[in-house]
């Protein structure tokens, strides 16, 4: 199975100077839990609910004057739309993610990978795929 079947199709992407405040109604309106910070089309960090809560909400800084680009988990971990899911799992368990920006062969972010994309399509995976999950799964409590 390739990411291309089971990423979300055109993330949310935002540029570096967004503000944090409204990142985070971005993402409470949109219902997802993290955004894409790209500059001239390429990925240069993603800002989870995770980065809001420990590096904004928690170090006592106001939302509204801090910025996408000093909150953001950087570098981005990336891969390539044509790679097979099994490689996206190996390289989250390698690194110890949850999401991987994919991009096109242009290094241009097409899609977004997360943990719970590949859980909603384990039935259509292979058991050895699903083995893997289940380990990233339980490494990430």
């Amino acid at each position: 199975m390739k990411v291309s079947d089971v990423m979300v199709r055109d993330p949310v992407m935002v540029a570096p100077d967004a503000p944090c405040g409204q990142l985070s109604k971005l993402m409470r309106d949109r219902g997802i839990g993290s955004v894409v910070v790209v500059k001239d089309g390429f990925p240069v960090g993603v800002v989870t609910e995770r980065d809001l809560v420990h590096r904004v909400l928690a170090e006592g800084r106001d939302p509204d004057k801090c910025d996408a680009d000093q909150v953001c988990t950087k570098p981005v971990v990336g891969i390539s739309i044509y790679a097979d899911v099994d490689m996206a799992v190996d390289m989250m368990n390698e690194y110890g993610i949850r999401r991987l920006v994919v991009v096109d062969e242009k290094d241009r972010v097409v899609g977004i990978l997360t943990t719970d994309d590949i859980a909603r399509n384990l039935r259509s995976m292979s058991e050895e795929l699903a083995v893997k999950y289940m380990v990233l799964s339980r490494r990430k409590r």
